[in-house]
């Protein structure tokens, strides 16, 4: 990039920062009144996670993003606003930085066969950071990087914290990776890890599984890309204008999100459809107008029966891309899922094809609105998310279904516990979904509807963990139910 063209990028970024953050609070004011009413006050439990941070609801990240698709690079500034909720001074932050999982062949987290082109390195590189207006030094470990905090934060302490940065995007068809003019842009940006009174929850690479867990934030998002570009986002875009450049500008906000996901595109076709008042959008490559029409009726159904079974879908939209995808069948973000593109063919399954879009969408509840560490207690979003999606097979569109006979799984079992994708599945998804259907024998459908529907009350936008999942059946059951536990957790 040559310096004039840098010194545009920079200005373009200020000007986005500025009209951001005017346009957020137009619109947050505007959706005030429906958001409060579409989620009265409800009385919390006083658990642990009231003393997490960075805490929902007080934690904001600003963001200007401009894609270079010359060097496949995101040169990126983030403004991030929160406030130190945790019960110590803070000395220091922890952030996750995904793209450095993909610097070297050996240890990428992206199979083989996602290179498409041979191996390629992604990464991030931070170009200065401040903490409250000084400028802070910082250490890189793995996909960690710590950030030493030039003046420590007290408790209840305003934090602003303020970074450049640049993500090169390898090629490689991967849910972080770029194939066939398809950028498919997960956990791209720094993301401040959790603390709780332990300390922080440090993520660290992994081969399979979703190495995460973050806490829900505010997003005011601005996206300058080539105006030959679609795309995709979590969120809603609320103002799009064109550059003489031939890029074009989105202001986008989202608002509860568990992360921020981008896919960017060229030459895809969109299709979408309102449900009442959520907007649903497919996007595809040409070709899959059917399939297309199909996916849209899908989904919306999918949400209609989770929203009546657990609890409503929080958001205004929801969204699907169909990507060239490796290693993975479907990947969830907040208010939007890839999928893999071979879903689209004349030879897939069907129904598998619905049981992972299912699957995905039931993301939407177990990850999205009630988070949990993944890296620690995988089976709390994956388990819910293949029962919940056999139980729409079967309660919607009639399937029959076989529930799992798996029986002594021990799902007291972190990421760093498991040796190979295979051992992850059987515990995660395997075991997770035998819990909940030998819990619908112990106690009957409708009772465990009750405490899902509790514990999706209890818990949104916040995370939740096994003991107050446990906690909840015990409630809802009203009797004891450590003999049933005892067989799942050893």
């Amino acid at each position: 990039m040559n310096k004039d063209m840098g010194k545009n990028k920079l200005v373009l970024i200020a000007v986005i920062i500025g009209v951001i953050c005017a346009a957020y609070f137009i619109y947050s004011n505007h959706n005030k009144k429906v958001v409060q009413e579409a989620n009265p006050p409800v009385d919390r439990p006083s658990v642990e996670e009231e003393h997490l941070f960075p805490a929902p609801g007080k934690t904001v990240y600003q963001m200007s993003l401009y894609l270079d698709i010359n060097t496949r690079s995101i040169y990126g500034t983030t403004i991030l606003t929160t406030v130190n909720t945790s019960e110590r001074i803070l000395s220091d932050l922890v952030f996750t930085i995904y793209p450095d999982a993909f610097r070297q062949a050996d240890s990428s987290p992206a199979p083989a066969p996602a290179y498409y082109a041979g191996f390629d390195a992604g990464w991030i590189d931070i170009d200065g950071i401040m903490i409250n207006g000084k400028m802070a030094e910082y250490h890189k470990e793995g996909v960690s990087m710590q950030v030493i905090v030039p003046e420590p934060i007290k408790k209840g302490q305003d934090l602003r914290v303020e970074m450049k940065w640049r993500t090169r995007v390898p090629k490689a068809a991967y849910r972080f990776g770029y194939s066939d003019q398809v950028y498919m842009l997960g956990n791209f940006y720094p993301v401040l890890n959790v603390a709780d009174r332990g300390g922080w929850l440090t993520t660290y690479n992994s081969a399979f599984g979703d190495p995460f867990c973050f806490h829900s934030a505010d997003y005011l998002v601005g996206l300058n890309i080539p105006e030959n570009y679609g795309m995709v986002s979590t969120g809603t875009v609320i103002e799009r204008s064109a550059e003489d450049t031939g890029r074009q500008d989105y202001l986008i906000v989202a608002e509860n999100a568990r992360d921020f996901c981008l896919g960017i595109m060229y030459d895809y076709n969109g299709m979408y459809e309102y449900y009442d008042d959520l907007l649903i959008t497919v996007v595809s490559p040409p070709g899959h107008e059917k399939q297309m029409e199909s996916v849209l009726k899908q989904a919306a159904d999918i949400i209609d029966y989770y929203s009546k079974t657990w609890g409503p879908y929080p958001y205004n939209e929801f969204k699907i891309a169909f990507v060239p995808m490796k290693g993975f069948h479907g990947m969830e973000y907040s208010g939007l899922i890839f999928l893999q593109d071979a879903f689209l063919g004349s030879t897939a399954n069907q129904q598998r094809s619905e049981f992972i879009l299912a699957h995905e969408i039931a993301h939407q509840w177990w990850y999205g609105v009630v988070g949990n560490d993944q890296i620690r207690e995988p089976w709390l979003d994956e388990g819910l998310a293949n029962w919940g999606a056999y139980k729409y097979l079967a309660g919607v569109r009639g399937k029959k279904i076989t529930p799992p006979t798996e029986e002594s799984v021990n799902l007291a079992r972190e990421l760093s516990d498991m040796y190979s994708t295979r051992e992850y599945y059987h515990t995660a998804y395997t075991g997770g979904e035998s819990f909940w259907f030998g819990l619908e024998e112990e106690l009957g459908t409708e009772k465990v509807n009750r405490v899902l529907q509790r514990y999706y009350s209890d818990y949104q936008f916040r995370i939740a963990n096994s003991s107050n999942l446990l906690d909840t059946i015990r409630e809802e059951a009203g009797r004891d139910m450590e003999y049933y536990f005892n067989e799942w957790f050893y």
